[in-house]
C-alpha cells in the first residue's frame, strides 16, 4: 500500500510540474538600471581561461512600439595570456564586448529586436577580435599550418551580422535568454550554438526554469556542417573529405556531441535573478566546456 502510495504522489507531482508555465515579460521603464556579475571558466586542449566582468544594462527610452536599452560589459578581467589563447578563443565573444556600448530595441515584452549602433559595435567587436588573432598566431604560429589568420578573421566577419549579433544577445547565457518567451514544462524547441543545431526541453517549477540540450543532427546536416568547416578552414582539403566524408563518418572518426545544461531563477518582476549554464562539447575526440555563473548585482 506505502508503494502504491508513493506512486502516486510521484505522479502527482510530475503532473504538477509538467503543467506549469510562465510568460516571461519583465517589468520594463525608462531609467530602469540592472547590473549582474558574471563569471566564465572555459577549457579547451587542456587549458582554461577564467574571465569576470559586470553587465550593465539600462532603459534609455519608451516607444509606442516598446523600449530602447543599452548593454555596457564593465570591469572586465581576465587570465587569458600566451600560454592559453586558445582556450581564449571560446571567449572570444565576450571579449570582443568589452569596449562596446551596445543600444538595442525590445519590444513590449522585453524580446530584443534589433542593435540600433549595429555598425559601431561591429567595427569595436571586430578591431577586438582581429586583435586576439594576431596574439594567437603570434604565440602559436604552427597554427597557420592548417588555418591561415585571413581564413579565421573571414570566418569571423560572417559572425558579425545585423542577425548573427542580435542573436548573440539572446544566447542561453545571456540574462536576456527568457525574454518574451512563453515557457511551458516539457516544451522543446531547437536553436543553433556555432552553427550546430541541438534540441532542447524545458522545464518551470514556479520562476525557476531549466532547460537541457543536446546535439540534434542528421547525418546529411552533420555531413554538411563538417563539409562547410573544412572549406573555410582547409579549402585544400576539401575535395578529399568531400569524396571520403561517408567512410569516415561510419568510422566513427567525426564525433560531433554537444550538451548545454542551464537553470535560472527570475525575480518577482521577471528579471534573471541567478542563472548558471554549462556547455559541453566533445568533436572528434577534442573536448571543451564552459561554465557561465551570473547573479543579479543590483
Amino acid at each position: 500500500m506505502k508503494k502504491v502510495s508513493a506512486i502516486i504522489i510521484g505522479l502527482m507531482m510530475a503532473i504538477s510540474v509538467f503543467g506549469q508555465s510562465i510568460k516571461v515579460t519583465p517589468a520594463l521603464k525608462k531609467g530602469q538600471v540592472k547590473t549582474y556579475t558574471t563569471t566564465t571558466a572555459a577549457t579547451a586542449m587542456g587549458q582554461t581561461v577564467n574571465i569576470s566582468y559586470e553587465q550593465k544594462y539600462t532603459i534609455t527610452k519608451e516607444t509606442s512600439e516598446g523600449f530602447e536599452m543599452t548593454q555596457e560589459i564593465i570591469n572586465f578581467k581576465s587570465d587569458g595570456n600566451g600560454e592559453n589563447l586558445l582556450s581564449r578563443l571560446t571567449t572570444l565573444g565576450e571579449e570582443m564586448m568589452k569596449d562596446c556600448k551596445v543600444q538595442m530595441r525590445l519590444n513590449k515584452e522585453g524580446k530584443v529586436l534589433e542593435i540600433i549602433n549595429y555598425e559601431e559595435v561591429k567595427a569595436k567587436s571586430k578591431a577586438s577580435a582581429y586583435k586576439l588573432i594576431d596574439e594567437l598566431f603570434e604565440a602559436a604560429p604552427e597554427i597557420s599550418q592548417v588555418m591561415k589568420k585571413e581564413q579565421l578573421q573571414e570566418q569571423l566577419m560572417a559572425e558579425l551580422t545585423p542577425e548573427r549579433m542580435t542573436y548573440s544577445l539572446t544566447i542561453t547565457s545571456s540574462p536576456l535568454a527568457l525574454f518574451g518567451r512563453n515557457i511551458t514544462s516539457g516544451m522543446q524547441d531547437t536553436y543553433e550554438n556555432n552553427m550546430v543545431s541541438l534540441k532542447r526541453i524545458w522545464l518551470v517549477t514556479g520562476k525557476k526554469i531549466g532547460a537541457s540540450a543536446k546535439t540534434d543532427m542528421s547525418r546529411e546536416e552533420l555531413k554538411n556542417y563538417i563539409l562547410k568547416q573544412v572549406e573555410k578552414t582547409a579549402p585544400q582539403q576539401a575535395a578529399m573529405i568531400k569524396d571520403n566524408i561517408d567512410t569516415v563518418l561510419d568510422s566513427g572518426l567525426l564525433k560531433l556531441d554537444m550538451n548545454e545544461k542551464a537553470s535560472y531563477e527570475l525575480t518577482d518582476d521577471l528579471w534573471v535573478k541567478s542563472m548558471e549554464t554549462t556547455m559541453e562539447s566533445d568533436i572528434m575526440g577534442q573536448k571543451s566546456s564552459t561554465i557561465v555563473k551570473t547573479q543579479l548585482k543590483n
